[in-house]
């Protein structure tokens, strides 16, 4: 029982963080609603535990996606708790993925999906 209400404080949660995102800047919820899958892709397969925006858009196969473009969604990520960041740079952040939470991607993920479906 504890495991289920704590899915639904998470789920619920994203779900606030989610509507509010496209309520106050729909370009980045457009953006993070078409291209999260991507994305994840990248997290699932990189090797690294610090990588920066670069070393990820690496493992983006040709998407059309802008490095600056997988560096917003990036941030969006860490905004919902799904990646840390380990440093915030001129150049280049860093990442931080020993802590990914992937339970958090995949109900984001079902979240985008089931609101393109209904929309």
């Amino acid at each position: 029982m504890v495991e289920d209400s704590d899915a639904k404080r998470m789920t619920d949660s994203l779900q606030r963080q989610a509507q509010s995102l496209q309520e106050t800047s729909p370009e980045k919820y457009g953006l993070l609603k078409a291209y999260h899958e991507s994305v994840r892709e990248a997290l699932d397969v990189c090797s690294r535990n610090y990588p920066s925006t670069k070393q990820l858009s690496e493992n983006i196969p040709d998407s059309g996606m802008t490095p600056q473009m997988v560096g917003n969604l990036l941030a969006l990520l860490v905004e919902f708790k799904i990646i840390g960041i380990f440093s915030e740079r001129n150049n280049s952040n860093r990442y931080d993925l020993t802590h990914y939470d992937r339970n958090r991607m995949d109900t984001l993920s079902h979240i985008l999906q089931h609101v393109t479906a209904s929309s």
